[in-house]
C-alpha cells in the first residue's frame, strides 16, 4: 500500500502531472511524473508523460484536450485554443460553433484529464493537488486558476497553489539533499536566481535557501512582474521569417491575401517553428555529447505543411543559423526605456526583465550565488550561453526541465500534508502516538511575496497602494479615511497592479461598483479592509458611514472582450 501526493504544472504549452509515492513499509519517499491518456490526430488512444496544454473543439462539439488537440492545429487552428495561460484571469473568450470558451474553461479541461490519470493510476479518488502559477501570478489569475481546479474536480480546501520557481527548486534541492556529494552547499543561506522559461511564460525569482537542521526555508526575496515571454515568442518570430520567406518567392502580394488566410498559414507556421525549434535543441545537444560542436551550423530542420496555401502542401526548410537570426532581438536588451505596456510587449527580450527584476528590489548581480534554468526553453544553448555571458554567473540547467514543476509540487504537496497533519494530531490529542521518524521527515517552509503593488481607487480618484510590492503573504491591514465617496448611492472601485501609482505599466486587474443601502452625502470617508491569503486571493470589505459593510466579491462586472482564434503578439 502507499500513499499519493499530486503536483500538478499547468504550463502555456505543455501541463506535466507528477505523484509522490510514499510506501507505507517505510521505503524513501519519491515523486514520479504520471503518463496522461490522451488520443492522438487518428483519434487512438496514446500515453505520454506530458499533456500539451492545446484543446480542440470538433464538429460535434465536443472539447478534446492533449496531443490530438495538439495536431489538429495543423488541420483547423479556428478549432484549436492554445496558450490560453496567458490570458487566466482576463476577460478574454473564444467562440466556437456557438460555444463560449473562457480561459477558464480551457484550465478545467486540462486539469480535469490529469486527475483522471492520477486516479487510473493510484485507483483512488483524488481531491487534493498542488497547482504551480508563475510567482508573478495576480489575484485574478490565481482565482481563476483555483476556480479551474474546482471544476475539474479538486476541493476547493484541498488545492494549494504554489510558484512554479519554488516549486522547481524544491525538486532540484530535494535532490541534492539525498546526494553523498551535493554540488551546492545549503550549510549556509545561498540566493539563486531561478529563470523559468517555458512555452508562454518567463517567471523571475530570487529566492534565498537555508538550512537548519531538517528544516529548509525558501524565501523569495525578488519577484518579476508577469512576463509574456516564452517559447512561444521564439516560435512567432520564426515563423515570421519563414512566412514573408515563403511570400517572397512565390512573389504573392500579401494584401490579396485575407485575414483568414494569413491567420491559417501563420498559425500552421508557428506549430513548424516549434517542432524545428526543439529538433534543432536535440541535435545541437547530441553534437555537443559526440563532441562536435563544429557541426552545428550545418543542422536543419525540414517538414511538409499540409494544406498550406491554396490547400497545396509546401515543404519548408529552416536552418540552425536562420533560427537563431529571426529571434535574435529576443536576446538584445532594449535600448531605449519603455513607457507604456503596449511597447513592452513589443520590445520583449530575456535580458530585462532580469535587470527590472533586481533593481526593483535594490539587488545586483552581485548578490546571487548562481542561476537556476528550469522550463522547457531553458534547453536551447543560446539562450543559456547568453544568461552567462550577460551576469558572469554559473549556470545550472534542470537535468528535467520539463518535469521538475511538478515533481517539486508533488515534493512539497507530501510535505506539506504530512507536516501539516502531525502538527494538527500533535495540538489535538497529546497522546497520540505519532511514529518518532515521522517527526524527523524534512520540513518546508515558503515564504511568498506580491510581485505588484495592489492598488484602489473610487471613481475620478488617484489609486492607493493597500499593499506594497515586496509584501510577504499572507497579510492584512487597513486604509482608513484615505478614500472619499463619490455619489450618494453607491461607489465604482478599481483595483490596479503595478509597481506603485506611478508605473507606466500600471494595469486595471477588476472593477467593482456597489450600491449604499443608505444615501451619503459625496466626500464621506471611506474605510477600507483587506486581507490576501496565502494562496495570494484578495478579500476587501468596504465601510461607509451608516451603512452596513460591503464585501467586494471577485465576480467582475466588466465586460467581457470576444478574441479570435489567433496568437497574440
Amino acid at each position: 500500500m502507499a500513499d499519493f501526493y499530486l503536483g500538478i504544472d499547468l504550463g502555456t504549452t505543455n501541463t506535466v502531472a507528477a505523484l509522490g509515492i510514499k510506501r507505507r513499509s517505510g521505503e524513501e519517499f519519491y515523486p514520479e511524473v504520471i503518463r496522461i491518456p490522451q488520443y492522438d490526430s487518428n483519434n487512438a488512444l496514446t500515453e505520454m508523460r506530458y499533456l500539451p496544454s492545446v484543446l480542440y473543439v470538433d464538429h460535434n462539439g465536443q472539447r478534446i484536450v492533449g496531443k490530438r488537440a495538439k495536431d489538429m492545429r495543423f488541420y483547423q487552428s479556428g478549432r484549436t485554443i492554445a496558450n490560453s495561460k496567458r490570458y487566466i484571469g482576463q476577460s478574454y473568450r473564444w467562440e466556437i460553433d456557438g460555444q463560449v470558451i473562457t480561459p477558464c474553461d480551457v484550465a478545467a479541461e486540462i486539469l480535469k484529464r490529469c486527475r483522471r490519470a492520477a486516479e487510473e493510476y493510484t485507483r483512488k479518488e483524488i481531491k487534493g493537488a498542488v497547482i504551480t502559477v508563475p510567482a508573478s501570478f495576480n489575484n485574478d489569475q490565481i482565482y481563476d486558476t483555483i476556480r479551474a481546479a474546482e471544476i475539474a474536480g479538486f476541493n476547493k480546501d484541498e488545492i494549494v497553489i504554489l510558484p512554479e520557481p519554488t516549486a522547481s527548486l524544491i525538486y532540484f534541492v530535494n535532490k541534492e539533499s539525498v546526494k553523498e556529494e551535493s554540488i551546492i552547499d545549503f550549510s549556509a543561506p545561498r540566493r539563486i536566481m531561478v529563470f523559468d522559461i517555458g512555452g508562454g511564460t518567463c517567471d523571475i525569482a530570487v529566492v534565498e535557501v537555508s538550512r537548519k537542521g531538517l528544516s529548509l526555508t525558501f524565501r523569495e526575496l525578488a519577484v518579476g512582474r508577469y512576463e509574456e515571454l516564452g517559447g512561444i515568442d521564439f516560435d512567432f518570430w520564426a515563423a515570421d521569417y519563414l512566412f514573408h520567406c515563403f511570400i517572397r518567392e512565390h512573389k504573392i502580394n500579401p494584401e490579396h491575401l485575407t485575414d483568414e488566410e494569413k491567420e491559417e498559414m501563420f498559425n500552421k507556421l508557428v506549430v513548424f517553428a516549434e517542432e524545428a525549434k526543439e529538433s534543432i535543441s536535440s541535435q545541437v545537444m547530441m553534437n555537443y555529447l559526440d563532441g562536435r560542436e563544429e557541426k552545428d551550423e550545418n543542422i536543419i530542420f525540414q517538414r511538409t505543411v499540409p494544406e498550406f496555401y491554396q490547400k497545396r502542401p509546401y515543404e519548408f526548410v529552416i536552418s540552425k543559423k536562420e533560427y537563431d537570426q529571426a529571434t535574435e532581438r529576443l536576446y538584445q536588451r532594449r535600448s531605449e526605456k519603455v513607457r507604456t505596456e503596449r511597447e513592452a510587449r513589443e520590445r520583449k527580450n530575456i535580458i530585462d526583465p532580469v535587470y527590472e527584476t533586481l533593481s526593483a528590489y535594490r539587488l545586483t548581480p552581485e548578490d546571487i550565488d548562481f542561476i537556476y534554468m528550469t522550463g522547457g526553453m531553458s534547453r536551447y544553448q543560446k539562450l543559456q550561453k547568453r544568461l552567462e555571458k550577460e551576469f558572469g554567473k554559473g549556470i545550472f540547467v534542470a537535468d528535467s526541465p520539463t518535469e521538475s514543476v511538478a515533481n517539486g509540487a508533488a515534493i512539497y504537496h507530501y510535505y506539506n500534508v504530512v507536516q501539516e497533519r502531525l502538527r494538527t494530531e500533535i495540538m489535538r490529542d497529546n497522546s497520540k502516538q505519532i511514529k518518532k521518524d515521522d517527526l524527523k521527515e524534512i520540513s518546508y517552509d515558503i515564504i511568498n511575496v506580491l510581485a505588484e503593488a495592489i492598488m484602489i481607487d473610487v471613481e475620478n480618484g488617484l489609486p492607493e497602494v493597500i499593499i506594497p510590492a515586496q509584501t510577504p503573504v499572507p497579510y492584512e491591514g487597513k486604509l482608513e479615511k484615505r478614500l472619499k465617496t463619490t455619489s450618494p448611492s453607491g461607489i465604482k472601485i478599481n483595483l490596479y497592479g503595478g509597481q506603485d501609482a506611478f508605473d507606466p505599466q500600471m494595469r486595471i486587474q477588476k472593477s467593482y461598483v456597489a450600491k449604499f443601502s443608505y444615501p451619503v452625502e459625496s466626500g464621506t470617508a471611506i474605510d477600507v479592509e483587506y486581507k490576501i491569503d496565502k494562496n495570494k486571493i484578495l478579500s476587501i470589505t468596504m465601510k461607509v458611514k451608516d451603512n452596513p459593510p460591503i464585501e467586494l466579491t471577485i465576480e467582475r462586472d466588466l465586460p467581457v472582450e470576444e478574441r479570435r482564434l489567433d496568437y497574440a503578439w
